[in-house]
């Protein structure tokens, strides 16, 4: 067989490529000065003390943005804290073998990390928004993290991904000052910036208990709902499950916020069944609730 000789400039592309492609792989998912952040934001000590060794599962498999890694990152810095132990499933591929009640069943929750998809059959046969609506109806716990929503999934989070209009600073208002979960905003609202989603088809007041909204009369953009209810996170029962989901997580620099990570961290320990006491009742039936008269 002739051997064919290559120019030097060829070998040379192929070396640059490769040294290229070597020191790809090698940079970290999220830099050092950004893990440096996130770390200095994350709490340090579990607001609850775990009933016993907690276990959550964490799909992070398929994204669009960064958030995805620096979720991952504030994630296992708050495994630090003892309130859980996390298991990664990384490649859309084992989603069908990890979404398997016979799997499930060693975890306190389950977490979609900004992760979209969810479509497809688990290796029993049953899709797996069908085996993981199962796992939380027994009891089992479901925490969304920003696209968890833009998913499958979204139909046992109870709102699917309907567009973006935001990316810029808005308002985010507390519309449930004394709930368990929203200790960590001092009963106050708050300005982020961020790709915040709007809900539709399934998303409704009349099943959720919304913790966070846009602050319409501090964001530029409306939106398209007309009737301007724009959630940012919420709680919900689901059989004897608990779910907890919040949008905020586009942009890596969500998880260098203190507030919001405390926030993260009381909603997993909430899903996962450490923290009680946190009322999932439908924000619309507490709306129809008489108020307390005030003492004379």
């Amino acid at each position: 067989m002739k051997r064919i000789a290559l120019p030097v400039f060829a070998l040379l592309a192929v070396g640059i490529c490769t040294t290229f492609a070597s020191a790809q792989a090698k940079k970290p998912r999220v830099p050092a000065d950004r893990l440096a952040k996130i770390k200095a934001a994350v709490p340090t000590k579990a607001t609850a003390k775990p009933a016993k060794p907690r276990k959550m599962l964490v799909l992070s498999y398929r994204s669009h943005n960064a958030g995805r890694f620096a979720g991952e990152a504030a994630l296992e810095l708050m495994a630090k804290t003892g309130a859980f132990e996390l298991t990664f499933v990384r490649e859309e591929s084992k989603l069908p073998e990890a979404v398997m009640p016979e799997y499930l069943k060693q975890f306190d929750a389950v977490c979609v990390n900004n992760s979209t998809g969810g479509g497809g059959k688990a290796n029993n046969g049953k899709t797996l928004v069908e085996n993981l609506d199962a796992y939380v109806q027994a009891g089992g716990g479901l925490v969304g993290i920003h696209s968890a929503t833009d998913n499958k999934f979204g139909a046992i989070f109870g709102g699917f991904f309907c567009g973006h209009p935001w990316h810029e600073l808005v308002g985010v208002k507390v519309d449930d000052p004394g709930h368990t979960l929203c200790k960590a905003f001092g009963n106050k609202g708050f300005m982020v910036t961020d790709e915040i989603y709007q809900f539709a088809k399934i998303y409704t007041r009349d099943k959720l208990h919304i913790l966070l909204s846009l602050d319409m009369a501090k964001t530029k953009d409306k939106g398209k709902r007309q009737d301007k209810d724009n959630a940012v996170a919420w709680v919900k029962s689901h059989g004897k499950g608990r779910i907890f989901y919040c949008s905020l997580g586009h942009r890596p620099d969500i998880f260098e916020i203190p507030m919001l990570m405390q926030f993260y961290l009381d909603g997993i320990q909430y899903a996962l069944g450490d923290i009680q006491g946190a009322d999932t009742t439908p924000s619309a039936k507490l709306a129809q609730q008489p108020k307390p008269a005030l003492a004379p």
